[in-house]
């Protein structure tokens, strides 16, 4: 259902996530850099597109745009400029072979959409163009009018469709109103929508063609992944309520005085921002020159940047470069990547700020089609590895604050660490195990090698 009440905070929204779209570079998510960042592979997309918006328009063209992303693009191969004039060649160039084309490419019986998607790629060979940003380059130019009035005894309604292109730079109110149901969670009517789209464009400092440009290419690269934003805020859920568990059982086991919390960001940032949880003591004291882990980040990259994981501890004190490789090599020895340390901030006192990061190769990309319980599971999953670089990085540190014997220290405690890491996954089997039933256990969750 159409909500009309869109009122200025989720348009205020709309406009930050639009501001928020990067340029057409590649997207993480997707199954391989070929198909995301090559120019070749965005153009079959934008032409096939293109072809189901001729006259008569494609009544279900979303749906049939996202049948070529989810399944005829891998299918038939179809990852170059090449393979899309291949396949056509393939068929003739009748009503049988352009309805044979269109259930390939789309799921649907199209023909007269195959004709106008074989006189785009004439066109375009005719002229030698072969890459998205070609195409968009050439369609600002006198000369591309030039062509289309002397291709348009050829070319018929599709010189059209391509001329409005041209004007409007396919400021495509379908495109823009999926974008918006996306990054508010419902849908809304044009006029908010398209209000939204103008003033972004204005604040950018870009024509509107630009911005529409960006819009198209990112939700149609979304429908190549299937995303369900309401299952990955459910994911957020599950992660936010392993970590405090782990970490209560930690905390409780040690007798340690501090008692952390775990803070999740608000829903509607989880569906398509940057957020995640973070983990902080409700209360701690300063100890000058002894080095501790003050917090844990762990969050994902805006749904436009491919939505990728990263870990962040924060912590205090300074780290001596003897101890820095203690811990590097510590992570590698326990089968985790060696995280990037840096200082934030370094006041010559005990307010020594640093930072240890780590870019996981997890985007949470979350299928429509995923079960709940394997969300859970995968959720379940990501919050003990969390868990573990912040047990890892705690003991690390606790021991490069000994004041004596700290090379001893370094060298015999990494035992220790790997007995407290078996038996968080111990502890951890036991807490959940009334879970295990529903399929929490062994999944391994969206990673993009």
């Amino acid at each position: 259902m159409t909500d009309d009440s869109l009122m200025p905070p989720p348009l205020g929204r709309l406009l930050t996530a639009l501001l928020e779209l990067p340029p057409l570079l590649p997207l993480p998510g997707l199954a391989s850099p070929q198909e995301a960042g090559d120019g070749a592979a965005q153009l079959v997309l934008e032409v096939l597109d293109t072809a189901l918006h001729t006259p008569p328009a494609q009544p279900q063209r979303m749906a049939a745009v996202r049948y070529f992303c989810k399944h005829a693009r891998h299918r038939l191969g179809l990852a170059s400029w090449r393979d899309l004039q291949g396949l056509l060649e393939q068929y003739p160039q009748s009503d049988e072979g352009d309805a044979e084309v269109a259930r390939l490419l789309w799921g649907v019986e199209a023909p007269e959409h195959v004709r106008a998607l074989r006189l785009l790629v004439w066109f375009m060979a005719a002229y030698d163009v072969t890459e998205l940003v070609q195409w968009h380059a050439w369609m600002g130019t006198s000369g591309f009018e030039e062509a289309l009035r002397e291709s348009l005894d050829t070319l018929g309604a599709v010189a059209v469709v391509l001329l409005w292109q041209a004007k409007s730079g396919r400021t495509d109110h379908a495109w823009v109103l999926r974008f918006a149901r996306r990054a508010l969670g419902h849908s809304v009517s044009e006029g908010p929508a398209m209000l939204a789209f103008r003033d972004a464009a204005e604040a950018m400092g870009v024509p509107q063609r630009v911005l529409a440009r960006q819009v198209a290419h990112w939700e149609r690269a979304a429908m190549g992944v299937d995303d369900a934003p309401g299952l990955r805020v459910l994911w957020w859920q599950c992660v936010a309520e392993a970590l405090q568990v782990h970490v209560a059982q930690e905390t409780s086991a040690a007798a340690s005085s501090d008692e952390w919390r775990v803070e999740l960001s608000p829903t509607s940032a989880l569906r398509y921002g940057e957020a995640g949880v973070v983990l902080e003591p409700q209360a701690r004291e300063l100890q000058a020159n002894t080095p501790m882990v003050t917090a844990l980040r762990l969050r994902q990259r805006s749904w436009a940047q491919g939505l990728g994981l990263w870990l962040e501890i924060q912590g205090e004190g300074r780290l001596s470069a003897v101890q820095q490789a203690a811990i590097a090599e510590r992570f590698e020895a326990a089968g985790h990547r060696v995280p990037q340390l840096r200082y934030a901030s370094a006041n010559g006192g005990y307010q020594t700020t640093w930072l240890a990061t780590w870019h996981w190769d997890e985007a949470v990309w979350v299928p429509r089609d995923m079960p709940v319980a394997d969300v859970k599971r995968c959720a379940l999953e990501t919050g003990l590895k969390a868990t573990e670089h912040w047990l890892l990085m705690c003991g690390m540190v606790a021991l490069a604050g000994k004041p004596q014997g700290a090379a001893l220290a370094l060298g015999t405690g990494l035992v220790g660490v790997d007995v407290k890491r078996e038996a968080t996954n111990e502890k951890s089997s036991r807490a959940w195990g009334a879970r295990t039933s529903s399929g929490w256990w062994g999944c391994h969750f969206l990673s993009q090698n």
